[in-house]
């Protein structure tokens, strides 16, 4: 029905890491919640029975109740826009990614229980946002008027993985994890964050009843737009597939464009070359100007993502860049900060693109993820993986201490490597912020298409599509997220 995506599965070396391999699903949390999570498994070593599973309902429920009680960002009215349906409403198709706790699947399909076909006919009317989910979830659906359009699977559910799921502490936090992303995806709006578009019917009751053969046995889950290939596969399987030729000349150090420029000189086609040669960087600035767009929002907010990969970001079906999965992300409170404007936060986010604050255990700010987009955006440019090879050892000693950086001479656009250069500074205040970097971006790309971009294209000042949900379908938050509706 849907064309086949792969498997979004990062290496270990990419995978998020935080103090220990032991802890490394739980240092992101609030220290209470840490060790309620711990409290619960030293008696608790599984998650098979009702009691457990009502046991991280609660833990689930007050870390989501913590976190929107104290956010400036977090609305829980936001939510009630949220389609409400159950797991068995969903027929859940192949494997699109993995992480280090959940699986995504494609839905193949939604039928709403006590709803007929001619009631979804009429979503135009009704416009809730259950009946919208459902009448929505083919782009080019079999009766569509378009004849040679193939039906395409609009949307994906997240859910985590069985081996989690049997765990007591690791199905708590992996829990707690969805549930509080859950409310920041349905808090914020931005056409490059990716949105979410449904929960659980039950809230976080409906893991109670999973496994008990009452329900489905997958817990909690979040149902969000399809990505139809990550960052990391655009950048490997196209454009450098598309640059092989220049990746072969790159190994004699003489750059492909020099030698193209003289033989071009003797027959007039140095404008035509240069015009091309444009081209294809402005399309790659573009994503990466797109992504900062994004963190510019995030920061604005004064949420750091701590995170950020290639494999965290991906392409929409109408080939918009998302950024995914926030499960790291960690709104920041002025009042916690220290003397030098820094956080008390824990290692957390991917080695090979960490910051070195962050990577050596020190209290950091917003600029490590400026540090995080600029390794990204010298990949985005570059078409290499950034510290191939590197272990973690090395990357603390060569990267983290002695400030160690991937070369520079393989980027021809000097403004884009003024910016690189400046954003993966050893002192993170000498990072510029991701406003100044927006700003930087837009000028280079525009630059790059002279007399051809739109403000439109450089706004990013709203999403390509909006649910507007009808009154009736609102159901009360307080039931949503609490424990047999009992707060």
């Amino acid at each position: 029905m849907s064309p086949a995506a792969p498997i979004i599965n990062c290496s270990l070396h990419d995978q998020p890491l935080s103090e220990s391999a032991e802890e490394a699903a739980t240092t992101h949390h609030e220290p209470a919640l840490v060790a309620e999570c711990h409290a619960a498994a030293a008696t608790t070593p599984d998650a098979e029975s009702t009691r457990d599973r009502r046991a991280i309902a609660e833990m689930a429920s007050k870390a989501y109740r913590r976190a929107s009680a104290k956010s400036n960002v977090l609305s829980r009215t936001k939510l009630q826009d949220i389609a409400l349906v159950s797991m068995d409403e969903l027929t859940v198709g192949e494997l699109l990614g993995k992480g280090s706790f959940s699986n995504v699947h494609e839905i193949t399909k939604i039928a709403l229980k006590g709803t007929n076909s001619d009631e979804l006919d009429d979503v135009g009317n009704s416009h809730s946002p259950r009946s919208l989910l459902a009448a929505t979830y083919l782009r080019n659906p079999p009766n569509d008027k378009s004849p040679d359009a193939s039906p395409t699977c609009r949307y994906a559910v997240k859910f985590l993985k069985e081996d989690i799921r049997k765990n007591h502490k690791r199905y708590a936090v992996g829990t707690t994890d969805l549930v509080v992303e859950g409310l920041f995806l349905a808090s914020l709006s931005h056409p490059h964050i990716i949105k979410v578009r449904g929960l659980p019917e039950g809230g976080v009751n409906a893991m109670i009843d999973s496994g008990s053969g009452a329900g489905d046995t997958r817990g909690y889950f979040l149902i969000l737009d399809r990505l139809f290939d990550t960052l990391s596969d655009r950048i490997y399987n196209h454009w450098a597939v598309q640059h092989a030729e220049g990746e072969l000349v790159k190994k004699e150090h003489v750059s492909v464009f020099d030698r193209m420029m003289l033989r071009a000189s003797a027959n007039g086609r140095v404008r035509e070359l240069v015009e091309e040669r444009n081209e294809n960087l402005a399309i790659r600035v573009k994503v990466a100007f797109d992504i900062a767009a994004a963190l510019k929002y995030l920061h604005e907010k004064r949420i750091i993502y701590r995170d950020l990969k290639p494999e965290n970001l991906g392409f929409d079906v109408r080939g918009d860049i998302k950024l995914f999965d926030l499960g790291l992300v960690k709104e920041l409170h002025p009042d916690a900060q220290d003397r030098n404007g820094n956080y008390k936060l824990s290692m957390a986010g991917t080695p090979r693109y960490m910051s070195p604050e962050c990577g050596m255990y020190r209290h950091y700010n917003l600029s490590a993820d400026v540090y995080s987009f600029s390794m990204l955006l010298w990949e985005i440019i570059a078409l290499e993986k950034p510290l191939q090879g590197f272990s973690f050892s090395q990357l603390k000693k060569e990267v983290f201490q002695e400030g160690f950086r991937p070369p520079l001479k393989t980027i021809w656009h000097k403004g884009l490597r003024t910016l690189i250069a400046a954003g993966w500074s050893q002192n993170p205040n000498k990072r510029p912020q991701m406003d100044e970097v927006y700003e930087k971006l837009k000028q280079i790309y525009t630059a790059l298409k002279p007399g051809r971009v739109s403000e439109e294209e450089v706004s990013h000042s709203r999403r390509r599509s909006t649910y507007v949900p009808d009154m009736w379908s609102r159901i009360s938050i307080r039931h949503i997220m609490s424990v047999e509706g009992k707060e």
